[in-house]
């Protein structure tokens, strides 16, 4: 299966013809609808959406096949996303966070970890690095702790602070 990255989460309805309220995470949201077919988190149901306007981030827009407003709420909470290849090219130096799981975490030139996942709450990206004893330890995605970021060679470089050295040693 492709990989996919979320790009939106339906958040709300609107009115009684089926419309829903689109938080886009994309640098233009309306760009949400340009995608064509999005997904579920497993691949599974397809949407299909026409975008009608936006506010601060919020995509007012109609979902081919949802005519009432008691379909919309059932969507509600849910994750938009599209397949990895169908996103823009990404600029030198840059990755989407999907692009990092897999890639092995370097400490002092030895291995450390692997990403085994990258989430975000809302208050910035956690980087899930399974540690070689198989255990999983979350850590802030800054440029502080990791300084080097290598898609292209498959790596990250890991920099830990006597707080989080702390912390894994009694783990």
């Amino acid at each position: 299966m492709s990989k996919l990255v979320c790009v939106g989460q339906i958040i709300n309805v609107h009115g009684i013809k089926g419309a829903v309220k689109i938080k886009s995470y994309l640098t233009n949201p309306m760009d949400i609808a340009s995608f064509g077919d999005l997904t579920d988190k497993n691949g599974k149901k397809v949407f299909r959406i026409k975008a009608q306007s936006q506010k601060q981030g919020v995509v007012l827009a109609y979902i081919q096949g949802v005519t009432d407003r008691t379909v919309a709420e059932s969507l509600k909470g849910t994750d938009l996303y599209v397949e990895r290849e169908k996103m823009p090219k990404e600029e030198a130096g840059e990755f989407y966070c999907i692009d990092l799981v897999g890639l092995t975490v370097l400490k002092d030139g030895e291995v450390f970890g692997t990403v085994e996942s990258v989430e975000n709450f809302g208050a910035g990206d956690i980087i899930n690095v399974k540690l070689k004893n198989s255990k999983v330890f979350p850590f802030d995605f800054s440029e502080a702790t990791f300084p080097v970021v290598d898609v292209e060679q498959g790596v990250m470089h890991i920099v830990l602070t006597d707080g989080i050295k702390e912390v894994l040693d009694e783990n």
